[in-house]
């Protein structure tokens, strides 16, 4: 009959790698040694060296995250854009563009009722000048709503393109100049075909030749 052990109470007969799962005793290497197993070492006495390589990647992450959200944030140059620098709109170039535009607005209403009855312009001024019996006035009429349309339409365009130009930070005072500059060509490019295509201001012409 073969010899029975007594009922193990404590683990006595456990291997000493179940005991240490049990109890979460540490060995050290010379009891290690002895039992013939490898020593175990608790996390909070492991050499430093082997902990620094985790601290270093939590710090790792941690610097990717932020650089992440400061990737994502407005006006946060990321590592490795071109540095451009950020154009600031001059203050005294946005108060001369206001001013031209203002200007131009002025303008664009002073000439409105002239323009859209440029035979009634046009027949004061050739009296002045001893020139009467002018006849083109269906010419003159188109002339006069053409001329105010292009004036409009520069106007409109000078306040678009100025106010993209000061966003964009650039100098624009010389939107609106051009703009005028423009309609009062177009003013004046009216007014002749206008006058020049009338047979009485033709005539007037070729008397005053010598």
């Amino acid at each position: 009959m073969s010899e029975s052990r007594p009922r193990p109470q404590f683990g006595e007969y456990a291997s000493p790698e179940e005991q240490r799962a049990r109890i979460a005793e540490p060995i050290d290497e010379q009891r290690a040694e002895e039992l013939g197993i490898a020593p175990v070492v608790p996390v909070e006495r492991q050499p430093r060296q082997q902990q620094e390589p985790t601290l270093r990647e939590q710090t790792r992450e941690q610097t990717r995250e932020q650089t992440r959200e400061q990737a994502h944030e407005p006006g946060v140059m990321q590592p490795g854009a071109p540095t451009v620098a950020a154009r600031r709109p001059v203050a005294g170039d946005r108060i001369a563009t206001s001013i031209l535009l203002g200007l131009g607005l002025v303008g664009l209403i002073v000439t409105m009722p002239g323009l859209l009855d440029l035979p009634g312009l046009i027949r004061p001024a050739l009296v002045q000048m001893g020139v009467s019996g002018y006849s083109s006035d269906g010419l003159a009429s188109a002339m006069g709503i053409l001329a105010l349309g292009l004036q409009i339409a520069l106007w409109v365009g000078a306040i678009i393109l100025s106010s993209r130009s000061l966003r964009a930070g650039r100098l624009t005072f010389w939107i609106p100049l051009v703009a005028g500059v423009a309609a009062n060509l177009v003013v004046v490019i009216c007014l002749a075909v206008a006058m020049g295509a009338d047979p009485a201001f033709m005539e007037y012409v070729r008397s005053q030749q010598p």
